[in-house]
């Protein structure tokens, strides 16, 4: 039977994300304003979002905002994409409850990402943000240094569980399939239906086997 070690170890850090939102300070209203946010970015894009269109969508005035978010736009983008990445560890750490073997993880690793990014739009949202801010720079040089180590903690959770499976080498295909994923939206045609996205995590279960070579 196939060691779980770099899986488990992988894991007790996933559960250390957990802490890097303070959901004690997440009011009602905050979250209210979180959520109104996310909604009015997905549609018209976050470079569009003002004060006054986000208090709109969250049924507040401009004034309430800045009195839970005084540094404006740039403190709430920052808490919308923290809170964001918070609730995918906290979920993708229930997925993976029912998990015991290598192989088990690496399945459910894939059909909870593929799910995530073909049920929730604002996923789009934020790789794109993060694509822009390569080239424009356009994050908060703080919260940059936190996508950047999320994204390299996600490419470590795909190799982590690819190496008690087998796969020797393959760092890079493991940063090739992670953004194969977060892309779906863009290349598979979903039917909004629970057969078709299993069909979807099929397929990308398929493909990465044939690119880690498992």
């Amino acid at each position: 039977m196939r060691s779980s070690h770099n899986t488990l170890v992988m894991l007790e850090r996933l559960k250390g994300y957990l802490n890097t939102f303070d959901w004690n300070e997440l009011t009602k209203s905050k979250q209210v304003i979180l959520e109104s946010f996310l909604q009015v970015a997905t549609r018209e894009g976050i470079s569009n979002v003002s004060m006054r269109s986000l208090a709109t969508t969250a049924g507040v005035k401009p004034p309430t905002i800045y009195f839970h978010f005084p540094e404006g736009r740039e403190q709430i983008l920052s808490a919308a994409l923290r809170w964001h990445y918070n609730n995918f560890a906290h979920a993708l750490c229930k997925a993976l409850e029912s998990c015991s073997t290598p192989d088990e993880y690496w399945c459910q690793l894939i059909t909870f990402h593929v799910s995530q990014q073909l049920k929730r739009p604002e996923n789009d949202l934020w790789d794109a943000l993060i694509a822009t801010d390569r080239i424009a720079k356009v994050l908060p040089e703080a919260l940059r240094s936190e996508v950047d180590d999320w994204e390299d903690f996600c490419d470590y959770m795909y190799f982590s569980i690819a190496q008690d499976i087998g796969v020797v080498e393959g760092e890079r295909n493991a940063r090739a399939l992670r953004k194969l994923i977060d892309a779906i939206g863009s290349w598979w045609r979903w039917d909004g239906s629970d057969e078709g996205l299993s069909d979807a995590a099929s397929y990308v279960i398929d493909i990465s086997k044939r690119l880690m070579r498992i």
